[in-house]
């Protein structure tokens, strides 16, 4: 088990990567502390993962919010009595052309994706710190390397959480903190099959052949998976990369390739 005995925080759960990652860190033999601001499924989740015979604790969570992420962070503390990782899947997703932008909903989806990704650290720092070190990971994407139309309030604050990345990398080392980011391309699962299929009815096509179209620009030959991309969050939690911070990883299948 890669995770056995650890304790990891969660925020940002949903129903495609977050609950996928949660149950894996579970399976991997961590005990997971998860928020979102969905307390329905927030509860949801709890139970799948209790069902399964998992340890977990839960916290409704707006990472907007100091208190409630400092929240998050001590029920991990209160349940388990430590934080050995910290996840940021924490995101606003609020397309848009530029030219007719709102920018103050930019700000907002600044304000959730990258500072509250550092509201979570921030909060969980103290603790890592205590446990003699452990591991941050941001969740970005490959948005910030090949640009989509009216994508700019999505990609532009992964590109500043990026930027924090290596910031918090470079700082925090010296308590043998490290902070990675996992860029992430096309997911399939049920957020990606939702958005196809409002494409679909958008256009006229089908989901299939939609998902065979983004499928040839993968050399995988195929859209990975959120249970396959919840796999490098995994790795970089997991003592397997113990050395290895400040990194900047696609995940995509091979659909963008660091030049």
């Amino acid at each position: 088990m890669l995770l056995k005995d650890k304790v990891i925080v969660i925020s940002g759960v949903g129903p495609g990567l977050g609950r996928k990652l949660a149950l894996l860190c579970v399976a991997e033999g961590a005990k997971v502390a998860i928020g979102c601001r969905s307390t329905a499924f927030l509860d949801s989740l709890t139970q799948e993962i209790k069902d399964g015979g998992g340890a977990v604790v839960s916290s409704p969570t707006d990472v907007k919010n100091v208190a409630q992420c400092k929240a998050l962070v001590d029920a991990a503390v209160s349940a388990f009595g430590r934080v050995d990782g910290l996840v940021n899947s924490a995101y606003q997703y609020a397309p848009s052309p530029f030219e007719e932008a709102d920018l103050d909903v930019w700000a907002g989806a600044m304000d959730v994706t990258c500072f509250g990704a550092l509201r979570m650290a921030q909060a969980a720092i103290p603790h890592l710190k205590a446990a003699g070190g452990g591991s941050i990971v941001n969740v970005s994407t490959m948005e910030t390397r090949k640009n989509r139309a009216g994508e700019g309030a999505y990609s532009i604050p992964k590109a500043a959480l990026e930027m924090a990345t290596r910031q918090m990398a470079f700082e925090l080392g010296k308590y043998k903190i490290r902070v990675n980011a996992t860029l992430m391309g096309w997911m399939w699962g049920v957020p990606v099959e939702n958005a196809l299929k409002g494409f679909a009815a958008q256009s006229g096509a089908t989901v299939q052949q939609i998902l065979d179209g983004v499928v040839t620009q993968i050399p995988l030959a195929e859209m990975p998976t959120d249970g396959d991309c919840a796999k490098s969050v995994v790795f970089f939690l997991s003592d397997y990369a113990n050395v290895v911070t400040g990194a900047l990883l696609n995940v995509n299948g091979g659909e963008y390739m660091t030049p």
